[in-house]
């Protein structure tokens, strides 16, 4: 039985079927004149990626984080030799300096990051992953492994459609993420 086949099967009461929104939002739009042949792919990503970053962020929060302090920590411990300063950090996850400041400063005081003067400039400060950050790294990364309901229902679909979708959302994500670099000081984002 296919991951969809026995989500399903579940009996437990849920809001309209997806498929029945999806049908309802694209005669909504089609009745306005517009074409509407993105939106079924559209929608369907939006929604998955709303319901996967509420998935993660329940995961996290089993560690008294949020998905988006997990991909900070996770982005410093990926290249743990390259000197991060906040500033190459908020390009990396494309938030602004602003967003990114807060969210530094209550990591740092947890103890899972630390920011220390650069050696090339002291007037610069990079930041490091602490043990403890690292730990909580590893730790996440394996409950959502264990835990998390979109690696679940991807282990399900048959190989051919796992690399498929992988490389569909790649080729979309490397034509998307060049116009979504942050602005400088609190600009807009996109263009």
């Amino acid at each position: 039985m296919s991951a969809i086949a026995k989500h399903l099967a579940d009996d437990r009461p849920r809001p309209r079927a997806p498929v029945d929104q999806l049908q309802a939002g694209m005669a909504f739009y089609a009745a306005l004149g517009l074409d509407v042949r993105h939106f079924g792919p559209m929608w369907h990503v939006m929604k998955v990626a709303q319901l996967v970053e509420t998935d993660l962020n329940r995961i996290s929060g089993q560690h008294g984080l949020s998905i988006a302090d997990f991909h900070l920590l996770g982005a410093l411990m990926m290249e743990p030799d390259k000197p991060m300063r906040p500033t190459d950090l908020a390009l990396a996850l494309n938030v602004s300096n602003a967003a990114l400041t807060a969210r530094i400063r209550k990591l740092a005081d947890r103890g899972l990051v630390v920011g220390a003067p650069a050696a090339a400039d002291g007037r610069v400060t990079v930041l490091h992953l602490a043990p403890q950050g690292s730990e909580v790294v590893l730790a996440i990364g394996a409950a959502i492994e264990r835990e998390g309901h979109f690696v679940r229902y991807f282990r399900g679909l048959p190989e051919a459609d796992q690399q498929a979708l992988g490389r569909i959302l790649g080729e979309l994500h490397t034509l998307m993420d060049r116009h979504f670099l942050p602005a400088p000081r609190g600009g807009p984002l996109g263009g």
